[in-house]
This record gives C-alpha cells, sequence and structure tokens, in this order.
C-alpha cells in the first residue's frame, strides 16, 4: 500500500528505497568503528531506539520531500542490526553452533514477511480522512520498535564476561568452549593493520565481495517489488498483501533448513551452491511464461528467494571464516555496504518501458544467479587448498594450545577454514 500511494502520486519510490540502501551504504563503516570501540548493547540500544522514532516519523509525512528525509534518516539508523548481530553470534558459539544461531536470527526475515503482510492487510482496511493506511502502519510498528530498542539498550550483555544471565563458571565454560574458534574474543582495540590485511592481503575478501554482490541483486529486485511484480499477475491490493505472507514462510523454512543443515554437516559450499539452482530455474520460468498463468509465474517468484537467502551464509562464512576481532567487524560490514549497493542497483532494472513483463530485468537476475554457481564452487575450492597448506606446513609438529591473542586467520596458522 506504501509503494502503490507513492506510485499513485507520481513520486518515485525507487529512489526512496534507495536513498534508505545509500545511507546504509555510508553509515555501514561508522556503526563498525562505533561497535568496536563502545559497549555494543549501548550502540544497538540507541539504534535501535532512533530507527523506531523515524518510523513512527513516517506517520507526519505528507510530501515527497518529508519523506526522503525520513527514508535518509531509517538508512543511517537500521545499518547497526546485522552487523551487531553477527558480532554477538561470535561471542558465545563455536562454528558449528553459530550457523544455527545466525539461522535462528536470520529467519526472522521470513517472520517479518508474515507480520508485515497480516498488518498490511489490517490496515488497508483503515479508510480514515487525516491519515493514510500505511502512516498508520508506520506509527504502530515504529512505537513497538522504541519499546524493544530500550530494552536492548538496558539489558543487552557486551560480551560474556558480563552476562548477566551467566555465573563466574559459567562465563568461563563459554570461553573454554568457543576457544577451538581461534577468532578470538571481544578486544576494543581497533588495528588497522587487520583492516589492511583484509583488503590487501586476504585471498577470500574479493570474491567473496562478487559473490555477495552477485547473489543480492535478486534480493533487491524481489525485496522491493515483490509486490508490484505480483500484482502484475492480476491479483488486487488484498491479495497481493496476503501474498506475501507465503514469501515470508518460505525464507524461513530455506533459512532454517540450509543453516540446520550446515550446522550438523557442514558442506557450506555445496548447500550454499544448490541454493542457487531454484532460483534459476525461477528466473527461467517467469521469462518463458506469460503473465496470464498465475501460479506458474507465483510460485516461479517464490523461488527467486531461495538465492536471494544465501546472504545467511554469507553471514556465517564471515564469522566462521574471518579472525582478528577488527577484521571480522570490518568484513561483516564490507559485506554489508556490498548487499546495499546490490539493493540498490536492483529496483532500477525495473524499467516502466518494460512493464508489465520487465524482461530485461528478468534476464539480469538470471545472469546474477548463474554467476554464483562458479564463484561460489571457486571460493570452496581455495578454501580447501589453503587448508591442506597449512596442513602441510604443520606435519610432525604439535599444535599449540590456542591463546586470546587476537591474530588473524592469516596470522595464526592453525586457523582451519570452513568449506
Amino acid at each position: 500500500d506504501y509503494a502503490a500511494s507513492m506510485v499513485s502520486r507520481s513520486l518515485k519510490y525507487e529512489f526512496l528505497i534507495g536513498t534508505t540502501f545509500c545511507c546504509l551504504h555510508f553509515m555501514e563503516p561508522v556503526v563498525t568503528y562505533l561497535i568496536q570501540k563502545f559497549p555494543i548493547s549501548k550502540i544497538l540500544g540507541t539504534f535501535i531506539t532512533v530507527w523506531g522514532i523515524v518510523l513512527a516519523c513516517h506517520a507526519a509525512c505528507k510530501t515527497y520531500a518529508s519523506l526522503m528525509v525520513v527514508r535518509t534518516l531509517l538508512g543511517l539508523f537500521e545499518s547497526s542490526s546485522a552487523v551487531g548481530c553477527i558480532a554477538i553470534s561470535g561471542m558465545y558459539y563455536t562454528k558449528s553452533e553459530q550457523s544455527a544461531r545466525i539461522g535462528f536470527w536470520a529467519t526472522q526475515a521470513g517472520t517479518g514477511y508474515i507480520v508485515g503482510g497480516l498488518i498490511s492487510f489490517g490496515f488497508l482496511h483503515y479508510h480514515g480522512t487525516a491519515f493514510t493506511s500505511w502512516q498508520i502502519m508506520f506509527l504502530v510498528v515504529g512505537l513497538v520498535t522504541v519499546a524493544f530498542g530500550v530494552l536492548t539498550f538496558l539489558y543487552l550483555p557486551d560480551n560474556v564476561t558480563n552476562a548477566w544471565f551467566l555465573n563466574k563458571e559459567e562465563k568461563i565454560q563459554v570461553v573454554e568452549h568457543i576457544r577451538a574458534n581461534q577468532t578470538g574474543l571481544e578486544t576494543k582495540k581497533f588495528k588497522k593493520q587487520q583492516v589492511k590485511e583484509l583488503f590487501l592481503h586476504d585471498k577470500f575478501t574479493w570474491p567473496m565481495l562478487l559473490l555477495t554482490a552477485c547473489s543480492q541483486i535478486s534480493t533487491g529486485a524481489i525485496g522491493t517489488f515483490s509486490v508490484t511484480i505480483t500484482g502484475t499477475f492480476g491479483f488486487d491490493k488484498y491479495e497481493t498483501a496476503l501474498l506475501q505472507l507465503p514469501i515470508g514462510a518460505i525464507t524461513a523454512m530455506i533459512i532454517l533448513i540450509t543453516t540446520q543443515m550446515l550446522s550438523r554437516w557442514g558442506h557450506i559450499t555445496l548447500i550454499t551452491t544448490s541454493m542457487y539452482i531454484p532460483a534459476i530455474i525461477g528466473c527461467i520460468v517467469l521469462i518463458s511464461l506469460p503473465l496470464s498463468h498465475k501460479i506458474g509465474n507465483l510460485f516461479s517468484l517464490y523461488l527467486l528467494y531461495s538465492g536471494s537467502c544465501v546472504i545467511t551464509n554469507i553471514y556465517i562464512w564471515n564469522s566462521c571464516n574471518t579472525s582478528g576481532y577488527t577484521k571480522r567487524v570490518f568484513r561483516n560490514a564490507i559485506t554489508m555496504i556490498v548487499y546495499n549497493v546490490s539493493c540498490i542497483i536492483a529496483p532500477q532494472m525495473f524499467r516502466a518501458y518494460s512493464a508489465p513483463r520487465y524482461i530485461p530485468a528478468k534476464i539480469a537476475l538470471l545472469v546474477t544467479q548463474c554467476v554464483c554457481v562458479p564463484l561460489q564452487l571457486y571460493i570452496g575450492y581455495i578454501c580447501k587448498k589453503e587448508n591442506e597448506k597449512r596442513d602441510k606446513e604443520q606435519e610432525g609438529q604439535e599444535r599449540k594450545k590456542y591463546q586470546f591473542l587476537d591474530l588473524t586467520d592469516i596470522e595464526n596458522r592453525n586457523f582451519r577454514y570452513i568449506y
């Protein structure tokens, strides 16, 4: 309804979305530095609270200019969520456990679709004159977010050592439990040499960023225009809102199943590669089928979410395959920047001249998903070769017990990559 309202006023909805992602792009390095230097609970709590206030302020927007202002602020304060959650996941769990735990919170992206779809459907039945339905919706969601931000500020532990729900003995057990990760503990000392290593000496950095860019073009496209695309199949606005519910369920199922598989069996390369196949099939069917085939087109659109959900596996790869606290948080930040760039570019593929089938955009989605398959296999291959190289280096040597020295994965030759 929000998107439809903007289009009906001849406002460029895609630029509103693009503004949010631009601001996310700009703010990621800043919030990463803040998380590195200050207590994570205070940074996340403050950002979430202000984010909720900005959401609620949408209710006061009557013009395109006012919407641009709140969307800009929304992007700035949304930037802490994924980076913060990944940092917290790495504090308490081993590599295999992180796959499951990251999956649990990432699954809420699907829950958000379901809850958001129901809320949207409900508010579509509001027909007041002072406010539109989407303005009331933003007000309610914003106030709930503010309450959650305050709770985060007050109760989220900053690290294992001040976790209020653990006693002294349990804190020691957690630290010993994660020793095998060889990724270190949280440190507030910023180490610029780790950032330099990330960009100039790490062979995985640029292939992983390219994979993120290609795989998340689909997220930017279907995330922004799923309602628009579904609308071209001939459903009314109420049916279109409800059709977001299966998207949420599918997203949650894909993330939950794949992350639990990763936690139990590993093989992140093969599992992630398999996720591109349904998306490729979906693209082909969307290009081939006429719009009159509603059900076929709808199910094909749902298949695209398999490739989109790969971002969760990328988070897991970053968390498990990066050692050195500064390096890890900056790898997460640059991943989010590339993700946001993809989400900025993707909506621009859906141009008015190609409506209602948007064939050029669908071809672009197909190409990017196809590129991901060999790229994912290549990353897995170089991880395997690097592990073999380190095994050979240490043949006949006794491995020393890992100390929490905040070494990077390149400096610590006992470190092994998951693939």
